[in-house]
C-alpha cells in the first residue's frame, strides 16, 4: 500500500513551510484541498522494490488496468513495454501527467497502429524511481489549473530538488520458476554550494527486465479459451476449452485437392482415411482434429495450430535514465532553477502471430491465400509425391497448401523510446502594497523520439524463394536482409537463417512528439476578510504540441506500377500504413481564488472553518477554438476532526494529433458482430437485434468469420473534432481525530460524465451501431459490406465526437501512523489502506452502443489494498495485501453466455524486511506474491492477465542494498 501522506501528517511534516499542492497553484500550509487528493512518498518503492512509477500506481485501487504496460500482447515495432496509466477506467489519455507540476512531453505513438488511443499520454517508463520525492494524485478538479485533458485527473511526480550526498544502490530479482530476472543500478548524488544558496542533484539509473512467453508459464500454458460448443442445445452460448488449438491452420502444412480447409472432402487421407498434414520434417501424417467444438476454427486438443508459444506475456524492458536539478538563490528574492532529463527505454515484444497462408484469409495464390505447390516441387519427398498424386484428378499436376509461417519470422518487434526534456525559469517574492506575491517564469520543452524495428515478411522475396529463385517470381524492389536467394521449403520447419534472411526486412517506423510550453504566474494574497487573507493566482501559458509519424519504407508500401494513380502496394502482408503529421498550440489564461468565510480563531459554533474556492481557465486552441474549464467548491469543518469537502469542474480534452489528422489508412480488424449466434442475443434490446439482422438475411445460427479473423477496412482521421467535456462532481469528508492520534481517515464519492467523447468507431461499434438501431437500416449499416453469404469483407471506420462515459464511485483512504516505544525507542507502526467501491463505469456510443465496464477484469466492484508497516532505526518489515473482488467475463453478455462464471475474488500478498547499518547501508529482502497465489480460474481465458498478473507470475524474490555516503 503506498505510504500515503494526507492532512494531518502534512501538517506536521510541513510546519510554517507553505508549498504548492496539486490542483492549486496556490501556496498552502496543509494539503485542505476540496478533492480527493492521494500522496504515495518515496517510502513505496523502498518497501516494494518497484523500479517503475506505473507499478506503484496500478496498486491504487483508482487506477483500473494501464492501457499499455509490459504485460500481455504489445504494439511491436509501434510501441511495446510502454507504461501508460488509466485513472478511474476513463482512458490514460484523460489522465493529465506531470513531473514537478509542469508538464512531460508525451512519448505515444501518432498513428492507429500505436500501443493505446490517441491522446498525450507519458510514458511513465521514462522517469527515474530513485529521484522522485513523492507522487501527488487529484481526482478530477485540476483541469483549470493545468488544463487539457485531467478529466479523470491529475497525477504529478514530484522530483527531488535538493540533496547532499551520494546514494548507490543495486538490486535484483528473480521468479520462483528461476526466470524473468530484474536488475537495477542506480546512483543519486548532490551538493550544496554557493554558500548554501544553490544545490545540484543528479540521478543515474539503469534497470532491465526479462520477458515471458504464455509457454512460460502453467496457467497461460494451459490454452484456455472460450469458444462455441459443438452441441446446439448446450444451455451456454460460449462453451470452457482448454489446449484450445486451430486445426484449419498447421505449423508444418497442410495439404489438400482444393482450396478449402481439412475435413471438408478435400484433404489427402492415408489408408485408414485419416486427413494427413506434413510434421517438422516435412513427412505426412495423420492430423489429430482434437474434440471439435461449433466452429471450424476452433478445437480442444489435437494437432492443430496452438496460439500458446507464439503469445507474449511480459515484454522485456531495458532503460537507461538520467536527471539532474539545479536551483540557486540569486539574491533573497529571486531564484533561478534548471531540470534537465534524459531516457533511453527499449520494450520488446518476444513473439506475436505469424503470417499465414489459408483459405480461411483469401483464395489460394493471392498472398494470405493457401500456397499453390506444383507436384515437381523439389522438397517434396518421393513417398508424399506419390500419394498426392495418386489422389489429384487426373488433369491436376498441383496441389494446394496452407500454414502458419512461424519458420519465417519469429513475430519479434522493439521500440525504443529516447526522450529530452529541459525545464528551467525564475520565480521570486516580491512586495506590493505591503502585500507579498510569488511570481514564476518558467519554459518547457521536450522531444520523444519512438524508433521501431522488426523482422517482416517481404511478399515478392517469398514468392521468389517458393519458386526456387526460378525466373517465375521476382525479388522485391526493398531490400532484404540478405540479397542471396535461397528456395523455401514449404514442408515442414526446416529452412535455414539464410532463407529467412533473404525473405524479410527489417521495419523502422519513427514517432516523434515535440512540446513546448512557456507558463507565467503569480501568486499572493488579494486582500484581507474577516476571516484571513483571500489568495489569488493568476497567469498566461502558451503551448506547442507537435507530432508526427513515419511508417518507414516497408510499412509505407510502394507505387503499384499497374496503377500510379491508384492505393498503394504493400511489401508484404500488411496494409501499406500513411506517415501522420500534424500539431496545434494553445493561449491559455487561468485564475484561482481562495476565500475564507470562517476561521478556527472566530469561535464560531459549529463552524470550525468554512472556505470556498474557484479556478478557471480559458483555452484558445488554434484548431478547435477556445474553451472555458473551470471549478468550484468547498471545504466546510463544523468541528477541528472532521472536514467536509467537495467540487464541481467542467474539464476538457483536446482532440490528438492522430484524430485530427490520421489519413484514410487501411487496417484488418476483428469484431464481435452483432449477428453472430454467440452475441445476438446481447446488447440494449436483443430483440431488436435480432430482427434487424434477420432483416439483413442473417440466420440465428450465423456464425461470423470477423469474430476470429481479421478483416479488412479503412479508418480516418477528422479535422472537425470538437474537444470532450465532461461535467464531474465531488463530494467528502476528511476525518483526523485528535483523541486517536496519528489517524487520518477520508471517503469521497465522484461522479464523472464525459460527453463528447473523441472515438473511433471500430468495426464493432459501427457493426453494433448499425443492427442495434432502433430504426433500420441506420447510417452506420452504409459502412459494412458484406458477401453473398454474409460475411464481413470490409468496413469504414473513424474518428467522431460520439461516445459518453460515466463514472460513480466511492473512494477511501486511510493512514494511522502509531508510535511504539514499548517495542523499539524509535520505532513505530503505520497501518494503511486504500479503497473503491465502483458503482458505474459505462461507455456509451452515441444512443444504442452501450459498453458496461464495471465488473470487467480489473474494474470489480470492490477493490482495496492495505498495509502494516514496522519502522526502527535498523529493522523494518512491511505487509501488503491487495483484494481484487469477484469479476465478469463479459458484464455485457446475457446469463447464459458463458459456462463458467468469472474469475473470484483473490488477494495477493507482498512483504518486505529492512536492515540498516547505521545510516550508511541498508539491506531489503523483499518478496511478491508470498503466498504464490494463483490468478483465479479461468483466467487468461476472457482476459485478465494484466490484473491478475502477479498470480500468473507467482512468487517473486528481490534484494536490494544501498549505501550513502
Amino acid at each position: 500500500m503506498p505510504d500515503t501522506v494526507n492532512e494531518a501528517t502534512a501538517v506536521a511534516d510541513l510546519g510554517d513551510n507553505a508549498i504548492v499542492v496539486t490542483g492549486s497553484r496556490i501556496k498552502r500550509t496543509r494539503f485542505d484541498t476540496k478533492e480527493p487528493t492521494l500522496v504515495i512518498g518515496e517510502d513505496l518503492f523502498e518497501e516494494q522494490g518497484y523500479t517503475n512509477v506505473g507499478e506503484a500506481l496500478e496498486t491504487l485501487p483508482a487506477f483500473g488496468p494501464p492501457d499499455s504496460n509490459a504485460v500481455g500482447s504489445q504494439a511491436g515495432s509501434f510501441g511495446s513495454g510502454q507504461s501508460f496509466i488509466n485513472f478511474f477506467g476513463l482512458g490514460s489519455q484523460r489522465t493529465l501527467t506531470l513531473v514537478n507540476g509542469r508538464r512531460y512531453v508525451s512519448s505515444n505513438t501518432a498513428s492507429i497502429f500505436g500501443p493505446v488511443g490517441a491522446g498525450t499520454q507519458v510514458d511513465l517508463n521514462t522517469i527515474p524511481t530513485l529521484l522522485i520525492d513523492r507522487i501527488e494524485t487529484v481526482a478530477v478538479g485540476a483541469a483549470p489549473i493545468y488544463g487539457s485533458d485531467a478529466i479523470a485527473g491529475t497525477v504529478n511526480i514530484i522530483l527531488k530538488d535538493e540533496f547532499d550526498g551520494i546514494e548507490l544502490n543495486g538490486q535484483y530479482g528473480i521468479a520462483e520458476e528461476g526466470d524473468a530476472e530484474e536488475y537495477r543500478l542506480s546512483a543519486l548524488a548532490g551538493k550544496n554550494f554557493g554558500g548554501g544558496r544553490g544545490n545540484v542533484v543528479a540521478a543515474f539509473e539503469y534497470n532491465k527486465t526479462g520477458g515471458l512467453l504464455f509457454s512460460d508459464r502453467k496457467q497461460t500454458s494451459r490454452g484456455l479459451f472460450f469458444a462455441a460448443p459443438a452441441d446446439p442445445d448446450y444451455p451456454f452460448r460460449n462453451q470452457l476449452i482448454e489446449d484450445r488449438r486451430i486445426p484449419v491452420l498447421g505449423q508444418f502444412g497442410i495439404p489438400a485437392i482444393a482450396d478449402t480447409f481439412p475435413g471438408f472432402g478435400a484433404d489427402f487421407t492415408n489408408a485408414a482415411g485419416d486427413t494427413l498434414v506434413f510434421n517438422r520434417e516435412g513427412n505426412l501424417v495423420p492430423l489429430d482434429f482434437g474434440t471439435p467444438t461449433g466452429s471450424i476454427v476452433n478445437a480442444s486438443g489435437g494437432d492443430g495450430f496452438s496460439l500458446v508459444p507464439v503469445s507474449n506475456l511480459r515484454s522485456p524492458v531495458e532503460r537507461y535514465l538520467g536527471n539532474l536539478q539545479v536551483k540557486y538563490e540569486v539574491t533573497d528574492t529571486t531564484r533561478v532553477f534548471l531540470e534537465g532529463s534524459y531516457a533511453n527505454s527499449k520494450g520488446t515484444e518476444l513473439r506475436s502471430q505469424p503470417v499465414y497462408n489459408t483459405a480461411l484469409f483469401d483464395d489460394a495464390g493471392t498472398p494470405d491465400g493457401a500456397l499453390i505447390i506444383p507436384l515437381d516441387n523439389p522438397f517434396l519427398s518421393d513417398e508424399a509425391r506419390q500419394l498426392i498424386a495418386s489422389q489429384l484428378p487426373d488433369d491436376q499436376d498441383f496441389f494446394y497448401l496452407g500454414r502458419a509461417n512461424t519458420n519465417i519470422i519469429a513475430g519479434e518487434g522493439s521500440s525504443t523510446v529516447e526522450l529530452y526534456r529541459i525545464a528551467g525559469g525564475l520565480e521570486g517574492d516580491l512586495s506590493l502594497f505591503e502585500r507579498g506575491f510569488a511570481w514564476e517564469l518558467v519554459g518547457n520543452y521536450g522531444k520523444s523520439k519512438t524508433k521501431g524495428n522488426s523482422r517482416e515478411l517481404v511478399q515478392g522475396n517469398f514468392v521468389n524463394a517458393l519458386n526456387g529463385c526460378s525466373n517465375s517470381g521476382s525479388a522485391s524492389p526493398i531490400e532484404t536482409v540478405s540479397s542471396t536467394c535461397v528456395p523455401f521449403n514449404p514442408f515442414g520447419n526446416q529452412n535455414s537463417q539464410a532463407v529467412a534472411d533473404y525473405i524479410t526486412t527489417v521495419a523502422k517506423p519513427i514517432a516523434t512528439n515535440e512540446q513546448w510550453v512557456v507558463t507565467a504566474s503569480v501568486t499572493g494574497s488579494l486582500l484581507d476578510v474577516w476571516a484571513g487573507g483571500v489568495d489569488f493566482a493568476l497567469g498566461y501559458e502558451h503551448r506547442d504540441e507537435t507530432a508526427d509519424f513515419d511508417p518507414g519504407q516497408f510499412f509505407f508500401g510502394q507505387v503499384n506500377p499497374d496503377d500510379p494513380d491508384g492505393p498503394r502496394q504493400s511489401f508484404g502482408r500488411s496494409v501499406p500504413i500513411d506517415p501522420v503529421n500534424g500539431g496545434y498550440n494553445t493561449d491559455e489564461i487561468f485564475g484561482e481564488l481562495l476565500i475564507p468565510l470562517v476561521a478556527p480563531d472566530m469561535e464560531v459554533p459549529f463552524v470550525n472553518r468554512l472556505e470556498i474556492s474557484g479556478a478557471a481557465r480559458y483555452v484558445d486552441n488554434s484548431l478547435t477554438g477556445g474553451d472555458l474549464t473551470w471549478t468550484a467548491g468547498g471545504r466546510f469543518n463544523p468541528v477541528r476532526d472532521l472536514g467536509i469537502r467537495g467540487n464541481f469542474t467542467r474539464s476538457i480534452r483536446a482532440p490528438a494529433v492522430t484524430e485530427l489528422f490520421n489519413p484514410t489508412s487501411n487496417i484488418f480488424t476483428l469484431a464481435d458482430d452483432p449477428c453472430d449466434a454467440r452475441f445476438i442475443d446481447s446488447g440494449p434490446n436483443p430483440a431488436n437485434r435480432a430482427a434487424n439482422c434477420a432483416a439483413d438475411g442473417l440466420p440465428g445460427n450465423f456464425v461470423s468469420n470477423i469474430v476470429d479473423f481479421t478483416t479488412e477496412g479503412v479508418l480516418a482521421g477528422n479535422t472537425g473534432l470538437q474537444n470532450e467535456k465532461a461535467d464531474s462532481w465531488t463530494v467528502g469528508v476528511v476525518f483526523t481525530p485528535t483523541f486517536l492520534r496519528g489517524l487520518q481517515w477520508s471517503a469521497d464519492w465522484v461522479e464523472i460524465d464525459l460527453s463528447d467523447a473523441i472515438v473511433s468507431l471500430n468495426a464493432e461499434q459501427t457493426l453494433n451501431a448499425c443492427y442495434d438501431a432502433v430504426s433500420f437500416p441506420a447510417p452506420a449499416c452504409e459502412q459494412i459490406d458484406r458477401d453473398d453469404a454474409g460475411q464481413v469483407d470490409f468496413i469504414r471506420t473513424g474518428y467522431v465526437n460520439a461516445a459518453s462515459y460515466s463514472y460513480k464511485g466511492l473512494i477511501s483512504e486511510m493512514n494511522w501512523r502509531i508510535d511504539t516505544p514499548f517495542i523499539g525507542a524509535d520505532s513505530t507502526i503505520n497501518l494503511r489502506g486504500s479503497y473503491q467501491y465502483l458503482d458505474e463505469l459505462r461507455q456509451e456510443v452515441g444512443t444504442g452502443d452501450l459498453t458496461i465496464l464495471r465488473g470487467d477484469a480489473g474494474y470489480s466492484k470492490h477493490q482495496a489494498t492495505a498495509s502494516i508497516t514496522y519502522n526502527n532505526d535498523d529493522f523494518g518489515a512491511f505487509v501488503q495485501g491487495r483484494y481484487i473482488g469477484p469479476a465478469q467475463i463479459d458484464p455485457n453478455a446475457p446469463d447464459n453466455a458463458y459456462d463458467v462464471p468469472g474469475p473470484d475474488s483473490v488477494v495477493f500478498v507482498d512483504a518486505s524486511v529492512r536492515f540498516n547499518v547505521e545510516d550508511m547501508f541498508t539491506l531489503r529482502l523483499i518478496t511478491e506474491n508470498i503466498f504464490d497465489t494463483n490468478a483465479p480460474y479461468p483466467v487468461p481465458a476472457g482476459g485478465g492477465i494484466v490484473t491478475y498478473f502477479d498470480g500468473i507470475m507467482g512468487r517473486y524474490f528481490k534484494v536490494s542494498a544501498t549505501t550513502r555516503f
